[in-house]
C-alpha cells in the first residue's frame, strides 16, 4: 500500500546511535505498542504520552519522527500493509494454475482478514472515518477501492492478457473477488454475530468463492464442435507471465504455466 514514509526511529542511549538491527528491533517494538494502544482505545482516545511511556521513549521523539499521532497511526498501517503486500506478492508469483493461485489468495484474505486484531482495526476505522477522514483515505484509491491488492490485480491483468481469464474491468474484478471471499464473514465479525471461522470453514469459504469467481471469468472453449463448456480453460498450452511484466511492478521473472487440457 503506497503511503507516506515516516522516518525510522531509534531510541538512542547515551554514547551514540544504536546499530541498525537494534534500531529495527526498537522500531518494531514501538509500532507493536502503538498498534495495541490504537486497537484497545481507538484513535481519538489514544495518547502519545501513553505510547511513549510504555515504549520508554520521550514524547518529543515521537513528534520528531512521526509528526504526531496521525503520522504514527499511518506508520502502523503502512507496516501492516507492507507485510500483507509482500505475502500476497509471493502467492501470485507462484507457478501454479489460476484456480490454485486464487485459492491461496482467498485463504490469505480469510486468514488475515478475520484475525481478531484486524477486525478491531476495521472497527476502529469505521468509527473514526467521519471525524478523521484522512486516516481512511490512506487505505483507498481515488475510486474508493482498497489499496494493497495490487499484486492480485496485476495477476488478473496478466491472466487476461494470456487469454486464461477475461474481465471488462480488472480493478472492479479484484474488488469483487475480495468481497466475495471476505465480505460476509467480516461483516458478521464486525457486528459480533459470529466467531472467527475455523481453518476448515475458511477453506470451504475460499473454495466456493473461487469456483463462483472463475465460473464468471474463465474463457470457455469449444470441444469437438459442441458449445463452449463454462469454466473451461482456453485451448492449447499457454504461458502466463508474472504480473507486471517488465514494468516497475515486476517482482520476478517467474511464469505461471497453464498446461494444455489433459496434460498431467
Amino acid at each position: 500500500m503506497p503511503m507516506g514514509h515516516a522516518r525510522s526511529v531509534a531510541v538512542v542511549r547515551s554514547g551514540g546511535r544504536p546499530p541498525r538491527d537494534e534500531a529495527d528491533r526498537r522500531m518494531a517494538r514501538l509500532l507493536a505498542i502503538a498498534k495495541a494502544h490504537f486497537l484497545a482505545r481507538g484513535f481519538s482516545e489514544t495518547t502519545l504520552e501513553g505510547i511513549a511511556e510504555e515504549a520508554g521513549v520521550a514524547k518529543k521523539t515521537l513528534y520528531h519522527h512521526f509528526g504526531g499521532k496521525a503520522g504514527l497511526f499511518t506508520r502502523v498501517l503502512e507496516t501492516l500493509c507492507g507485510e500483507w503486500v509482500a505475502q500476497l506478492n509471493d502467492i501470485v508469483l507462484s507457478s501454479r494454475l489460476p484456480e490454485q493461485v486464487l485459492t491461496a489468495v482467498a485463504l490469505h484474505l480469510l486468514d488475515v482478514g478475520t484475525r481478531p486484531d484486524m477486525i478491531r482495526l476495521y472497527r476502529l476505522l469505521l468509527m473514526e472515518a467521519e471525524r478523521f477522514p484522512e486516516l481512511v483515505r490512506e487505505l483507498f484509491d481515488a475510486r474508493g477501492r482498497p489499496r494493497g491488492m495490487e499484486p492480485l490485480a496485476d495477476y488478473l491483468r496478466a491472466a487476461g492478457a494470456a487469454g486464461a481469464l477475461r474481465f471488462d474491468d480488472v480493478g472492479l474484478a479484484t474488488e469483487q473477488f475480495v468481497q466475495l471471499v471476505l465480505g460476509g464473514s467480516r461483516v458478521r465479525l464486525l457486528l459480533g454475530l459470529a466467531r472467527r471461522p475455523r481453518a476448515a470453514e475458511r477453506r470451504r469459504i475460499a473454495g466456493q468463492a473461487v469456483a463462483i469467481f472463475l465460473s464468471g471469468c474463465r474463457v470457455p472453449r469449444a470441444v469437438a464442435g459442441r458449445p463452449a463448456r463454462p469454466g473451461a480453460l482456453p485451448p492449447g498450452g499457454r504461458s502466463l507471465p508474472a504480473p507486471g511484466g517488465s514494468g516497475r511492478r515486476s517482482r520476478a521473472r517467474q511464469q505461471t504455466q497453464i498446461p494444455s487440457p489433459g496434460s498431467g
